[in-house]
Protein backbone atom coordinates (compact mmCIF):
# COMPACT_ATOMS: atom_id res chain seq x y z
CA UNK A 1 0.00 0.00 0.00
CA UNK A 2 1.53 3.31 -1.08
CA UNK A 3 2.08 5.89 1.61
CA UNK A 4 2.19 9.67 1.31
CA UNK A 5 5.54 11.39 0.84
CA UNK A 6 6.60 14.91 1.70
CA UNK A 7 7.65 17.34 -1.05
CA UNK A 8 11.17 18.75 -0.89
CA UNK A 9 13.24 21.68 -2.07
CA UNK A 10 11.56 24.64 -3.78
CA UNK A 11 8.17 22.85 -3.82
CA UNK A 12 8.25 22.35 -0.04
CA UNK A 13 9.10 26.02 0.53
CA UNK A 14 6.28 27.11 -1.77
CA UNK A 15 3.74 24.90 0.00
CA UNK A 16 4.92 26.06 3.42
CA UNK A 17 4.48 29.69 2.32
CA UNK A 18 0.97 28.99 1.04
CA UNK A 19 0.01 27.33 4.31
CA UNK A 20 1.38 30.27 6.30
CA UNK A 21 -0.58 32.76 4.18
CA UNK A 22 -3.76 30.69 4.46
CA UNK A 23 -3.42 30.55 8.25
CA UNK A 24 -3.04 34.32 8.42
CA UNK A 25 -6.06 34.76 6.12
CA UNK A 26 -8.16 32.40 8.25
CA UNK A 27 -7.36 34.28 11.44
CA UNK A 28 -8.26 37.62 9.87
CA UNK A 29 -11.42 36.26 8.23
CA UNK A 30 -12.61 34.56 11.43
CA UNK A 31 -12.22 37.80 13.38
CA UNK A 32 -14.22 39.76 10.78
CA UNK A 33 -16.94 37.08 10.58
CA UNK A 34 -17.21 36.84 14.35
CA UNK A 35 -17.87 40.58 14.54
CA UNK A 36 -20.46 40.49 11.74
CA UNK A 37 -22.35 37.52 13.16
CA UNK A 38 -22.17 38.95 16.69
CA UNK A 39 -24.28 41.87 15.54
CA UNK A 40 -26.84 39.45 14.08
CA UNK A 41 -26.70 37.18 17.16
CA UNK A 42 -25.92 34.18 14.99
CA UNK A 43 -23.16 31.58 15.13
CA UNK A 44 -20.38 32.39 12.62
CA UNK A 45 -19.21 29.72 10.15
CA UNK A 46 -16.32 27.50 11.15
CA UNK A 47 -13.02 27.00 9.34
CA UNK A 48 -13.20 24.52 6.47
CA UNK A 49 -10.68 21.72 6.93
CA UNK A 50 -9.65 20.32 3.57
CA UNK A 51 -9.47 16.72 4.71
CA UNK A 52 -11.61 13.63 5.03
CA UNK A 53 -12.06 11.46 8.14
CA UNK A 54 -12.83 7.92 7.03
CA UNK A 55 -13.73 5.31 9.62
CA UNK A 56 -15.62 2.08 10.21
CA UNK A 57 -17.45 1.76 13.49
CA UNK A 58 -16.16 -0.83 15.93
CA UNK A 59 -19.09 -0.40 18.33
CA UNK A 60 -22.39 1.46 18.61
CA UNK A 61 -21.64 5.14 19.21
CA UNK A 62 -18.17 4.97 17.66
CA UNK A 63 -17.27 8.37 16.13
CA UNK A 64 -13.84 7.36 14.85
CA UNK A 65 -11.83 8.86 17.74
CA UNK A 66 -8.68 6.87 18.44
CA UNK A 67 -7.17 5.44 20.52
CA UNK A 68 -9.93 3.97 22.68
CA UNK A 69 -9.92 1.53 25.58
CA UNK A 70 -12.25 -0.65 27.65
CA UNK A 71 -14.52 -1.26 24.66
CA UNK A 72 -15.58 -4.51 22.98
CA UNK A 73 -14.55 -3.90 19.36
CA UNK A 74 -14.62 -7.35 17.71
CA UNK A 75 -18.29 -7.29 16.74
CA UNK A 76 -18.50 -4.26 14.41
CA UNK A 77 -22.04 -3.06 13.57
CA UNK A 78 -20.71 -1.81 10.20
CA UNK A 79 -19.42 -5.16 8.92
CA UNK A 80 -21.81 -7.97 7.95
CA UNK A 81 -21.91 -11.19 5.92
CA UNK A 82 -25.17 -12.59 4.57
CA UNK A 83 -26.25 -15.04 1.84
CA UNK A 84 -27.07 -13.37 -1.48
CA UNK A 85 -30.52 -14.98 -1.25
CA UNK A 86 -31.26 -13.35 2.12
CA UNK A 87 -29.19 -10.24 2.82
CA UNK A 88 -30.71 -9.79 6.28
CA UNK A 89 -29.69 -13.22 7.56
CA UNK A 90 -26.27 -12.32 8.92
CA UNK A 91 -23.81 -15.14 9.56
CA UNK A 92 -20.16 -15.96 10.15
CA UNK A 93 -20.45 -19.63 9.20
CA UNK A 94 -19.70 -20.04 5.50
CA UNK A 95 -20.88 -22.95 3.34
CA UNK A 96 -18.66 -24.14 0.48
CA UNK A 97 -20.03 -23.18 -2.94
CA UNK A 98 -22.46 -20.59 -1.55
CA UNK A 99 -22.28 -16.89 -2.39
CA UNK A 100 -22.39 -14.17 0.27
CA UNK A 101 -22.67 -10.39 0.34
CA UNK A 102 -19.97 -8.79 2.49
CA UNK A 103 -21.16 -5.28 3.35
CA UNK A 104 -18.92 -2.61 4.87
CA UNK A 105 -20.50 0.66 5.95
CA UNK A 106 -18.02 3.52 5.59
CA UNK A 107 -18.36 6.83 7.41
CA UNK A 108 -16.77 10.23 6.87
CA UNK A 109 -16.59 12.85 9.62
CA UNK A 110 -14.39 15.15 7.54
CA UNK A 111 -15.13 18.26 5.49
CA UNK A 112 -14.10 16.68 2.18
CA UNK A 113 -16.12 14.02 0.40
CA UNK A 114 -14.31 10.82 -0.55
CA UNK A 115 -15.17 10.01 -4.19
CA UNK A 116 -13.72 6.50 -4.10
CA UNK A 117 -13.12 4.98 -0.67
CA UNK A 118 -11.60 1.53 -1.18
CA UNK A 119 -12.18 -1.52 1.04
CA UNK A 120 -9.87 -4.50 1.60
CA UNK A 121 -11.44 -7.64 3.09
CA UNK A 122 -9.67 -10.48 4.90
CA UNK A 123 -11.00 -13.83 6.05
CA UNK A 124 -9.35 -16.00 8.70
CA UNK A 125 -9.96 -18.68 11.29
CA UNK A 126 -11.06 -17.36 14.71
CA UNK A 127 -8.21 -15.10 15.76
CA UNK A 128 -7.02 -12.98 18.68
CA UNK A 129 -5.22 -10.03 17.13
CA UNK A 130 -4.75 -9.81 13.40
CA UNK A 131 -2.09 -9.77 10.71
CA UNK A 132 -2.90 -9.62 7.00
CA UNK A 133 -0.25 -12.26 6.24
CA UNK A 134 -2.08 -14.92 8.24
CA UNK A 135 -5.37 -14.61 6.40
CA UNK A 136 -7.07 -14.93 3.02
CA UNK A 137 -7.46 -11.65 1.18
CA UNK A 138 -10.85 -11.66 -0.53
CA UNK A 139 -10.37 -8.49 -2.57
CA UNK A 140 -7.84 -8.30 -5.40
CA UNK A 141 -6.30 -5.39 -7.27
CA UNK A 142 -8.85 -5.73 -10.04
CA UNK A 143 -11.81 -6.27 -7.75
CA UNK A 144 -11.81 -3.88 -4.79
CA UNK A 145 -15.20 -2.61 -3.58
CA UNK A 146 -15.48 1.13 -3.25
CA UNK A 147 -18.02 3.80 -2.41
CA UNK A 148 -18.56 7.55 -2.60
CA UNK A 149 -18.68 8.75 1.01
CA UNK A 150 -20.02 12.30 1.38
CA UNK A 151 -18.81 14.78 3.97
CA UNK A 152 -20.57 14.04 7.24
CA UNK A 153 -22.26 11.00 5.70
CA UNK A 154 -21.95 7.28 5.14
CA UNK A 155 -22.11 4.75 2.32
CA UNK A 156 -22.02 0.96 1.94
CA UNK A 157 -19.47 -0.95 -0.11
CA UNK A 158 -20.69 -4.43 -1.11
CA UNK A 159 -18.61 -7.39 -2.19
CA UNK A 160 -19.95 -10.75 -3.39
CA UNK A 161 -17.87 -13.75 -2.31
CA UNK A 162 -18.34 -17.36 -3.40
CA UNK A 163 -16.81 -19.67 -0.79
CA UNK A 164 -14.25 -22.26 -1.94
CA UNK A 165 -14.13 -25.54 0.03
CA UNK A 166 -10.92 -24.56 1.83
CA UNK A 167 -12.58 -21.46 3.37
CA UNK A 168 -15.80 -23.10 4.59
CA UNK A 169 -16.70 -23.13 8.28
CA UNK A 170 -16.50 -20.65 11.15
CA UNK A 171 -14.61 -17.55 10.02
CA UNK A 172 -13.64 -14.11 11.27
CA UNK A 173 -13.87 -11.13 8.92
CA UNK A 174 -11.66 -8.04 8.87
CA UNK A 175 -12.06 -4.88 6.79
CA UNK A 176 -9.73 -1.96 6.05
CA UNK A 177 -10.67 1.21 4.20
CA UNK A 178 -8.44 3.83 2.59
CA UNK A 179 -8.44 6.61 0.03
CA UNK A 180 -5.75 8.01 -2.25
CA UNK A 181 -7.62 11.24 -3.05
CA UNK A 182 -8.11 12.77 -0.58
CA UNK A 183 -5.31 10.92 1.12
CA UNK A 184 -6.72 8.96 4.06
CA UNK A 185 -4.56 5.96 4.97
CA UNK A 186 -4.42 3.28 7.70
CA UNK A 187 -1.85 3.35 10.49
CA UNK A 188 -0.15 0.03 9.73
CA UNK A 189 0.68 -2.24 6.79
CA UNK A 190 0.05 -5.65 8.35
CA UNK A 191 -1.60 -5.21 11.75
CA UNK A 192 -5.30 -4.32 11.77
CA UNK A 193 -6.01 -2.95 15.23
CA UNK A 194 -9.32 -1.08 15.75
CA UNK A 195 -8.28 0.45 19.13
CA UNK A 196 -5.63 2.56 17.35
CA UNK A 197 -6.89 2.67 13.75
CA UNK A 198 -10.27 4.02 12.69
CA UNK A 199 -9.82 2.55 9.20
CA UNK A 200 -10.26 -1.07 10.30
CA UNK A 201 -13.02 -3.21 11.81
CA UNK A 202 -13.59 -6.81 12.80
CA UNK A 203 -16.48 -9.27 12.86
CA UNK A 204 -15.28 -12.02 15.19
CA UNK A 205 -18.35 -14.01 16.14
CA UNK A 206 -18.55 -17.80 16.15
CA UNK A 207 -21.42 -20.18 16.75
CA UNK A 208 -20.47 -23.64 17.95
CA UNK A 209 -22.13 -26.64 19.58
CA UNK A 210 -21.26 -27.85 23.06
CA UNK A 211 -18.79 -30.72 23.39
CA UNK A 212 -17.00 -29.53 20.25
CA UNK A 213 -13.46 -28.30 19.58
CA UNK A 214 -12.23 -25.52 17.32
CA UNK A 215 -8.86 -23.97 16.51
CA UNK A 216 -8.01 -20.30 16.93
CA UNK A 217 -4.99 -18.10 16.21
CA UNK A 218 -3.05 -15.89 18.58
CA UNK A 219 -1.15 -13.08 16.84
CA UNK A 220 1.79 -11.89 18.93
CA UNK A 221 5.27 -10.44 18.89
CA UNK A 222 8.35 -12.76 18.95
CA UNK A 223 8.83 -11.60 22.55
CA UNK A 224 5.48 -11.49 24.28
CA UNK A 225 3.60 -11.72 27.56
CA UNK A 226 0.00 -12.47 26.66
CA UNK A 227 -2.97 -13.59 28.71
CA UNK A 228 -5.82 -15.43 26.98
CA UNK A 229 -8.93 -14.93 29.07
CA UNK A 230 -12.44 -16.38 29.01
CA UNK A 231 -15.47 -14.48 30.30
CA UNK A 232 -19.01 -15.89 30.39
CA UNK A 233 -21.63 -13.42 29.14
CA UNK A 234 -24.70 -12.61 31.25
CA UNK A 235 -27.98 -13.32 29.38
CA UNK A 236 -28.65 -9.61 28.79
CA UNK A 237 -25.27 -9.17 27.06
CA UNK A 238 -25.90 -12.21 24.88
CA UNK A 239 -29.26 -10.79 23.77
CA UNK A 240 -27.71 -7.36 23.16
CA UNK A 241 -25.52 -8.60 20.29
CA UNK A 242 -28.65 -8.61 18.08
CA UNK A 243 -27.45 -11.57 16.02
CA UNK A 244 -30.14 -13.41 13.98
CA UNK A 245 -29.28 -16.72 15.69
CA UNK A 246 -30.76 -15.29 18.90
CA UNK A 247 -34.20 -15.40 17.27
CA UNK A 248 -34.00 -19.21 17.33
CA UNK A 249 -32.46 -19.77 20.77
CA UNK A 250 -32.81 -18.40 24.30
CA UNK A 251 -30.10 -17.77 26.90
CA UNK A 252 -29.73 -20.66 29.33
CA UNK A 253 -31.06 -20.01 32.82
CA UNK A 254 -27.97 -21.45 34.49
CA UNK A 255 -24.36 -20.94 33.51
CA UNK A 256 -21.11 -21.93 35.25
CA UNK A 257 -20.04 -18.45 36.34
CA UNK A 258 -16.91 -19.66 38.14
CA UNK A 259 -14.09 -21.77 36.88
CA UNK A 260 -15.08 -21.64 33.23
CA UNK A 261 -11.42 -21.71 32.28
CA UNK A 262 -11.03 -24.99 34.12
CA UNK A 263 -14.01 -26.46 32.30
CA UNK A 264 -12.66 -25.43 28.91
CA UNK A 265 -9.59 -27.21 27.58
CA UNK A 266 -7.15 -25.04 25.60
CA UNK A 267 -3.88 -26.34 24.24
CA UNK A 268 -1.10 -25.07 22.00
CA UNK A 269 -1.00 -26.97 18.71
CA UNK A 270 1.38 -24.84 16.61
CA UNK A 271 3.87 -22.45 18.27
CA UNK A 272 4.82 -19.23 16.52
CA UNK A 273 8.32 -19.20 18.03
CA UNK A 274 10.56 -22.01 19.25
CA UNK A 275 10.69 -20.79 22.85
CA UNK A 276 7.10 -20.47 24.01
CA UNK A 277 5.61 -21.35 27.37
CA UNK A 278 1.92 -21.81 28.21
CA UNK A 279 0.64 -21.78 31.79
CA UNK A 280 -2.97 -22.36 32.81
CA UNK A 281 -4.91 -20.41 35.43
CA UNK A 282 -8.51 -20.57 36.63
CA UNK A 283 -9.91 -18.47 33.78
CA UNK A 284 -7.51 -18.86 30.87
CA UNK A 285 -3.88 -19.13 29.81
CA UNK A 286 -0.65 -17.17 30.19
CA UNK A 287 1.54 -17.28 27.06
CA UNK A 288 5.21 -16.28 27.18
CA UNK A 289 7.20 -16.07 23.93
CA UNK A 290 10.95 -15.51 23.78
CA UNK A 291 12.93 -14.84 20.59
CA UNK A 292 16.18 -12.83 20.60
CA UNK A 293 15.60 -11.72 16.99
CA UNK A 294 12.50 -9.72 17.92
CA UNK A 295 11.96 -6.32 19.57
CA UNK A 296 12.48 -6.61 23.33
CA UNK A 297 9.59 -5.97 25.72
CA UNK A 298 10.89 -2.56 26.78
CA UNK A 299 11.09 -1.28 23.20
CA UNK A 300 7.63 -2.68 22.45
CA UNK A 301 6.18 -0.86 25.43
CA UNK A 302 7.94 2.41 24.54
CA UNK A 303 6.75 2.32 20.91
CA UNK A 304 3.24 1.26 21.87
CA UNK A 305 2.72 4.14 24.31
CA UNK A 306 4.38 6.64 21.96
CA UNK A 307 2.07 5.74 19.05
CA UNK A 308 -1.01 5.97 21.27
CA UNK A 309 0.05 9.39 22.52
CA UNK A 310 0.56 10.60 18.94
CA UNK A 311 -2.86 9.30 17.88
CA UNK A 312 -4.47 11.08 20.82
CA UNK A 313 -2.78 14.34 19.80
CA UNK A 314 -3.87 13.89 16.18
CA UNK A 315 -7.43 13.21 17.28
CA UNK A 316 -7.39 16.38 19.39
CA UNK A 317 -6.10 18.41 16.43
CA UNK A 318 -2.75 19.13 18.11
CA UNK A 319 -0.59 17.22 15.62
CA UNK A 320 -0.53 15.59 12.20
CA UNK A 321 0.47 12.06 11.33
CA UNK A 322 3.05 13.40 8.86
CA UNK A 323 4.95 14.98 11.76
CA UNK A 324 5.69 11.56 13.24
CA UNK A 325 6.82 9.54 10.24
CA UNK A 326 9.92 8.10 11.91
CA UNK A 327 7.96 6.85 14.92
CA UNK A 328 5.25 5.27 12.78
CA UNK A 329 7.85 3.65 10.52
CA UNK A 330 9.53 2.12 13.58
CA UNK A 331 6.15 0.86 14.79
CA UNK A 332 5.49 -0.75 11.38
CA UNK A 333 8.93 -2.36 11.55
CA UNK A 334 7.91 -3.90 14.86
CA UNK A 335 4.53 -5.20 13.67
CA UNK A 336 6.24 -6.67 10.62
CA UNK A 337 7.80 -9.24 12.97
CA UNK A 338 4.45 -10.59 14.15
CA UNK A 339 4.09 -14.33 14.71
CA UNK A 340 1.09 -16.67 14.77
CA UNK A 341 0.56 -19.41 17.33
CA UNK A 342 -2.38 -21.78 16.97
CA UNK A 343 -4.43 -23.15 19.82
CA UNK A 344 -7.29 -25.59 20.12
CA UNK A 345 -10.21 -24.99 22.46
CA UNK A 346 -12.74 -27.62 23.48
CA UNK A 347 -16.21 -26.52 24.55
CA UNK A 348 -17.47 -28.89 27.26
CA UNK A 349 -20.92 -30.46 27.41
CA UNK A 350 -22.59 -28.21 29.98
CA UNK A 351 -26.05 -29.71 29.59
CA UNK A 352 -27.60 -27.22 27.19
CA UNK A 353 -30.95 -28.33 25.86
CA UNK A 354 -32.30 -27.85 22.35
CA UNK A 355 -32.91 -24.14 21.76
CA UNK A 356 -30.67 -22.98 24.60
CA UNK A 357 -27.46 -20.97 24.23
CA UNK A 358 -24.73 -19.39 26.31
CA UNK A 359 -22.19 -16.78 25.29
CA UNK A 360 -18.59 -16.19 26.20
CA UNK A 361 -15.75 -13.88 25.20
CA UNK A 362 -12.30 -15.14 24.37
CA UNK A 363 -9.83 -12.26 24.72
CA UNK A 364 -6.09 -11.62 24.50
CA UNK A 365 -4.35 -8.88 26.47
CA UNK A 366 -0.74 -7.73 26.22
CA UNK A 367 0.51 -7.94 29.80
CA UNK A 368 3.58 -5.92 28.82
CA UNK A 369 1.77 -2.98 27.25
CA UNK A 370 -1.78 -2.82 28.64
CA UNK A 371 -3.05 -5.64 30.90
CA UNK A 372 -6.61 -4.24 30.89
CA UNK A 373 -7.36 -3.49 27.21
CA UNK A 374 -7.66 -6.57 24.94
CA UNK A 375 -5.86 -6.34 21.61
CA UNK A 376 -8.08 -9.11 20.22
CA UNK A 377 -11.28 -10.93 21.00
CA UNK A 378 -13.79 -13.46 19.72
CA UNK A 379 -17.44 -13.68 20.72
CA UNK A 380 -18.54 -17.31 20.96
CA UNK A 381 -22.16 -18.47 21.11
CA UNK A 382 -22.50 -22.05 22.33
CA UNK A 383 -25.79 -23.70 21.34
CA UNK A 384 -27.41 -26.88 22.62
CA UNK A 385 -28.90 -29.69 20.62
Amino acid sequence: MRRDTEPSGITAEFIADLRKRREAYNQDALARLAELFRRKERKPPEVFHDSSFLYIRSFDGDTGSRPFSNVVFWHSPDLTISPVTSVGAYTTTLQAGESYVVRTVLRNRGDLAVPSAKVELYLTDPTLGFDTRFSTRLTTLGHVPSAWVPSGGSAAADFVYTVPPIEAGHKCLFARTFSFSPLDMPVDDFALSPPIDRHVAQQNLNIIGQAQAFAFNLIHQPNALVRIGIRPLPPEELLAIRHPVMADVRPAAEFPQRGWGRLTAMKLIEPGVDAIRVEEDTEGLHVTADDPTGFDLGTQRELGFAVRNVLAEVDAGKAKMSQHRDLLAKHREMTKQTRRSRFEMTIPDIGLREGEAVGLELTATDQNLDPEQPFGGVLIIVVGG
